[in-house]
């Protein structure tokens, strides 16, 4: 076996960007964008002052996880050589990779909008020569070979020890080494950027908000003076995806009591048995359109289908949506043509679709499981959260609308306020449920949205707003349009928190 990788050795490093430049150069790497680049790091006080370099790139990990992240497997790990490149003709731009990549390597290249990233200059090594940025290197700091021979120099110094790696806790396994690199170079929480940069951009506002928040929270040891800006690849698309589709699969989920205690058990009478099921499948397509506009190459969407890779949530979870879709039309079919179904045959159909409507509200859990550079996404109670979440959203449709569903309200009532509870205990303690292993940069995530700049907005629009005036609106008796009016601050928090779980995932720097 052959697994091809750089040792780094920062006591040679001079900082001078030659890499970078020699990659740019060597692989057209457009402007803005970078495969390799220097972070700069300061440590001490004037005139004790010291500067470290680091030099970043993609990590060539043995458990890519931005390979097992692409629906459409664009992104290979070679068997030959153990380098991680990307197929840019199936590429279609979901910028998944992106956020599993615990390392900031891949970037959206905006002429072609597919991904890039650090290939090891694979056209260069597969005719025996070495990347250029190792060739460039005045002080020959970068060292490439061959992991999986003990003779190589990488080798020997691995096996001499003293040498770190970037996050081994995300269990990437990396394959690009440091020797004598400073912690923050390497370590984005032990170094803070707000003091000012060099020659550079301060990133984009949510992530310096985020910083500056950090900066008050702890004393960290250095200064971050130069760094590459990585600005956030989900926005506003992504959160309002994850709000319709929580409401495309609750509108069958909190229909689901209302159909157990009906007069036909398991069955919707009145407009409800086709304006019910009709809200459900146009949020789904809402939700299946934000997808594909979300993509940067959105013609290339059908290689999903095409050509899926199972591994990925971002596949399965098309094959969940289209599934649901299926389901949800023919129960809309079934109230529009007035069809009566068997005892048997509606409780069995109910139950596969409850089914499916619990997967579509909660398989973006596991999708963002695979987002191994976003940790607050990972949190361990994300999916029945995002199943409960769903049940609020359906249960406001629904009491929305039921002056013209005449379905029972009370039912609904209880359901709204029930699930209301859930979701106020599980934002209430979501804290404790952080991933294995990544247990301090969590804690620091979750720091941004409970006190931090997200929190306003978490506090009092997502929690005060969309729960608690809620169930003031809920308990007061007797008065329907109450009731109805309880939706809309329900719906409008639920957006709210949504939009602060995407954005406030991205705020912290990971490289």
């Amino acid at each position: 076996m052959v697994q091809l990788g750089f040792v780094i050795d920062h006591g040679r490093c001079i900082g001078c960007h030659a890499c970078t430049v020699a990659c740019k150069s060597e692989n057209e790497v457009p402007l803005g964008d970078f495969r390799t680049w220097v972070k700069y790091t300061e440590e001490g006080e004037f005139p004790s002052v010291k500067r470290n370099f680091a030099v970043l790139r993609c990590n060539q990990c043995s458990e890519p996880p931005c390979v097992d992240i692409c629906p459409v497997n664009a992104l290979e790990k070679r068997e030959k050589d153990g380098i991680v490149d990307i197929d840019y003709s199936v590429c279609i731009g979901c910028k998944g990779c992106m956020q599993a990549c615990p390392y900031d390597a891949l970037y959206i290249n905006e002429d072609t909008g597919t991904a890039e990233k650090c290939h090891f200059c694979a056209h260069r090594t597969e005719v025996g020569l070495a990347p250029a940025c190792a060739v460039v290197c005045p002080t020959e700091a970068i060292i490439p070979g061959d992991f999986d021979d003990p003779n190589s120099a990488v080798s020997i110094l691995r096996d001499g020890g003293d040498l770190s790696a970037r996050k081994p806790e995300a269990g990437t396994k990396p394959n690009v080494l440091y020797r004598e690199v400073a912690e923050g170079g390497i370590n984005p929480l032990t170094t803070n950027p707000t003091g000012g940069y060099i020659w550079a951009n301060q990133g984009a506002q949510p992530q310096y908000e985020a910083e500056a928040f950090r900066a008050q929270e702890e004393q960290t040891k250095s200064r971050t003076t130069y760094d590459v800006e990585h600005p956030p690849m989900w926005g506003s698309k992504v959160s309002a995806y994850l709000f319709t589709k929580s409401i495309a699969a609750g509108v069958f989920l909190a229909a689901i009591p209302a159909m157990a205690t009906a007069e036909n058990p398991w069955t919707l009478s009145g407009p409800a048995a086709w304006v019910a099921p009709l809200a459900g499948l146009l949020f789904l397509l809402v939700t299946t359109a934000l997808l594909i506009l979300d993509l940067k190459r959105p013609e290339r969407f059908y290689l999903i289908l095409t050509r899926p890779n199972w591994k990925s949530w971002l596949a399965k979870g098309s094959i969940v949506l289209m599934a649901y879709g299926g389901l949800i039309t023919a129960w809309f079919a079934i109230g529009v043509f007035g069809l009566e179904l068997n005892s048997n045959v509606a409780m069995g159909l109910t139950i596969a679709t409850g089914i499916a409507a619990a997967l579509t509200a909660c398989y973006t859990a596991w999708l963002f499981a695979q987002a191994k550079g976003r940790v607050l996404w990972m949190r361990r109670s994300m999916t029945i959260h995002l199943i409960v979440q769903a049940f609020v959203a359906g249960s406001a449709l629904l009491v929305l609308l039921n002056t013209f569903l005449d379905l029972n309200s009370t039912t609904l009532r209880i359901g709204l306020f029930a699930s209301l509870i859930l979701h106020l205990v599980l934002s209430l303690t979501e804290d404790k449920f952080p991933p294995e292993g990544r247990e301090e940069e969590f804690a620091r995530a979750v720091a941004l949205v409970k006190r931090g700049p997200f929190a306003s907005r978490h506090r009092h629009l997502g929690m005060m707003l969309g729960v608690m005036i809620t169930f003031l609106l809920l308990i007061i008796p007797g008065a329907p349009w109450l009731w109805s009016l309880a939706a809309i601050p329900v719906l409008f928090g639920l957006f709210v928190e949504e939009d602060v779980l995407v954005r406030a995932g991205q705020a912290l720097p990971i490289s």
